[in-house]
């Protein structure tokens, strides 16, 4: 589910993943040695981190849960990452993301060990949205491939349900739950072009070449798990509608 992206850089190897924590992690994927992470969104998950390995140390409470004790956990079943993946773009030597924002407690239930217990999750659940989000789910945002800096971020409160593209135009692609699909900036993060679709736009974005013309073409759907059950419990006033399926194909407006 959670891609590993494979950069050439500086004379080094890279692969770079990240995954439901929101932490970003380098590694040299020829040996597997850990070079640096970077918390792409808030996570207290994860108390620590071992400074020459990367091997993440939980915190005490979560370690400790107790049965009917609520303990907070963020991110949430959501992900500060899920399906939507990443892109690389070479010419900015950056990593553009599509992350999410939110949290939840969790209540663990006693579970009968028997044939036939159980209870689903193992867990009750309550979702809020992340602190410092100002009530942004969705966070699309750039990161340099050499300093794991952040270079930008464009915060808004619907999430992004799709993969990011990216072109050597220095333009990226993505599309959210409120039916948005944009062109952004790779250097900035600006709203270059955008258009409201059917529904919520949501899958792997392509670009492609016919006869020297570009086009780039997205889905539009529903279903998806906890990227869109979330947010639709933290928050009810997006409403993308329950039909509207497609495919949609553009392309740049011929020259005069």
């Amino acid at each position: 589910m959670f891609e590993r992206v494979l950069v050439d850089d500086n004379n080094q190897n890279l692969l770079f993943t990240v995954g439901k924590d929101g932490v970003l992690w380098k590694l040299d994927r020829k040996t597997g040695k850990y070079l640096g992470h970077k918390e792409t969104v808030f996570q207290n998950v994860w108390d620590s981190f071992d400074p020459k390995t990367g091997r993440p140390t939980y915190r005490a409470e979560v370690l400790e849960q107790k049965f009917g004790v609520w303990v907070q956990g963020c991110p949430s079943t959501e992900g500060g990452h899920n399906w939507p993946a990443s892109s690389y773009h070479q010419p900015t030597n950056q990593l553009i993301i599509p992350l999410s924002q939110s949290c939840l407690e969790m209540n663990a239930q006693k579970v009968e060990q028997k044939d036939g217990g159980g209870s689903g999750g193992g867990a009750g659940r309550r979702f809020y949205e992340m602190p410092g989000s100002e009530g942004n789910i969705g966070k699309l945002a750039a990161y340099d491939v050499r300093t794991l800096k952040e270079m930008w971020s464009y915060q808004q409160r619907a999430p992004f349900m799709t993969a990011t593209i990216s072109t050597a135009g220095g333009v990226a692609f993505a599309g959210d739950l409120d039916r948005k699909f944009r062109a952004f900036d790779v250097k900035t993060g600006k709203v270059l072009w955008e258009t409201r679709l059917g529904t919520s736009v949501q899958g792997f974005p392509v670009t492609f070449s016919i006869d020297g013309k570009q086009y780039v073409a997205v889905t539009s759907g529903n279903g998806g798990g906890s990227p869109r059950l979330v947010p639709a419990t933290i928050a009810p006033d997006l409403h993308p509608p329950a039909t509207g399926n497609a495919l949609y194909v553009f392309a740049l407006p011929d020259r005069k």
